[in-house]
């Protein structure tokens, strides 16, 4: 059995004189949770500069469900020394929660001179990485809050702007609308397999990336569009015709690779659920066709703002990537950040690479389809995330969409200003 040591310092504050309140002894100190990897046995350390009675204090610890963790034994590192070598026992994936307590032994009298609070233990299969803290957990479902009722009247004003004639023509055009499907619904969730195979990544953290793989292109592919010279109108409709289209392909492709992964076993995949959640994220976009048809006069007003809230969504989303990445990208693996950064970069390049190359479109639609193909709805992974799985689960599974949206928005920024120094360039020349 593989046996690693995890060392995790509890640090106990200095008493004053006489018996001190619990809180100014034990406290854990910048974890809250601690991540274990399964069938593995780890260690811990707790530290004490209880001197009252060193020698003789001890500690106990002790675990809400021993079918998780169990402990193995607790040992003093020296005689006279309060540092004490906690041994655990992993066994398959779950969750559950530890408490220690300080004793201190005086003749035949046990005295309690300090507990602690539970803490969170979680248990995953394969390599464990930095977990979410509990603050990063709240940000993440504040930004839920803040965000998805202006993503989803986005969605409503898109659905104003399409006309059915556009409908029409891409019916009888549909090719950068299937490119652009098939990349995002075949090749990008591939992709993302292959890579966090190639890093051999935790199954729900793979399936986190996958999954925000598989998520059709987001708002923002309208602004980058924009300021690209890009096909408006291409861009507005394969948003929303691949965001309806995600209603089935999400679950098939979730079906699909939790079965590869292995997830099936250990991991309910929630369909059912993750149709629903998409299906209400999708609806405002056929409420936004249905107001233009029947209401026009209302639609016009909807149509006003989707710039705004197009560039709205995307400021709050570098703003809530960046404040959400402040909690765990200081301890994140560098190759969490390379897989990030791949992602986007490879549905950029191929998305431009076939629509060009290949199929020889004009300019304009092969930005959009890059664009399309490259910039992930990773609200959307989020929402699906958050509202589908396990907290737990979800916990791991949200770095995989917060890292990929940082990444895509640094890469479509690099490009927009890269592309404006050119075009200047160009104009002095």
């Amino acid at each position: 059995m593989l046996t690693r040591l995890v060392v995790f310092s509890v640090l106990l504050v200095t008493p004053g004189h006489g018996r001190q309140p619990a809180a100014s002894f034990l406290s854990i100190s910048e974890h809250d949770e601690i991540l274990l990897s399964s069938e593995t046995q780890s260690a811990f350390t707790v530290s004490s500069r209880y001197v009252e009675n060193e020698s003789r204090s001890y500690i106990v610890v002790s675990v809400q469900d021993e079918e998780v963790v169990q402990v193995v034994n607790v040992t003093r590192s020296t005689p006279n020394a309060t540092h004490f070598l906690v041994v655990v026992k992993t066994q398959g994936p779950g969750e559950t929660a530890l408490k220690v307590q300080l004793w201190d032994l005086k003749g035949t009298q046990h005295r309690l001179v300090e507990e602690s609070e539970y803490v969170q233990v979680t248990v995953v299969r394969g390599r464990p990485i930095r977990h979410l803290p509990k603050r990063a957990r709240d940000f993440t479902t504040l930004a839920l809050i803040i965000v998805l009722p202006v993503v989803l009247l986005n969605k409503c004003a898109f659905g104003c702007k399409i006309e059915l004639e556009t409908l029409r023509s891409l019916w009888r055009k549909p090719l950068p609308v299937l490119l652009g499907a098939a990349i995002q619904f075949i090749f990008l969730p591939f992709w993302g397999f292959l890579l966090t195979r190639i890093w051999q990544l935790p199954q729900a953290l793979a399936f986190g990336f996958i999954l925000t793989c598989t998520c059709p292109g987001g708002g923002g592919g309208y602004l980058y569009a924009l300021l690209l010279e890009g096909d408006i109108t291409l861009a507005i409709s394969m948003t929303c015709s691949l965001t309806m289209l995600s209603l089935f392909t999400m679950p098939i492709n979730s079906y699909v690779y939790s079965h590869i992964l292995g997830l099936s076993a250990s991991l309910h995949i929630p369909l059912i659920k993750m149709m629903a959640t998409l299906l209400s994220i999708a609806a405002p976009i056929s409420v936004g066709v249905i107001i233009k048809q029947r209401a026009p006069q209302y639609a016009q007003y909807l149509e006003r703002i989707i710039r705004p809230l197009t560039s709205l969504i995307v400021v709050l989303g570098i703003y809530l990537g960046v404040q959400m990445g402040s909690h765990f990208l200081t301890g994140v693996q560098l190759d969490l950040l390379l897989i990030g950064l791949l992602i986007p970069l490879f549905g950029l390049l191929l998305g431009h690479l076939l629509s060009s190359t290949i199929f020889k479109m004009p300019g304009p639609v092969c930005k959009t389809v890059a664009i399309e193909s490259g910039v992930q709805n990773a609200f959307l992974a989020l929402a699906v995330i958050q509202l589908s799985f396990p907290q737990a689960e979800a916990d791991m599974m949200s770095v995989a969409p917060f890292l990929v949206a940082l990444s895509a928005a640094g890469e479509m920024l690099l490009i927009v200003l890269v592309y404006n120094t050119r075009k200047k360039s160009a104009r002095l020349d």
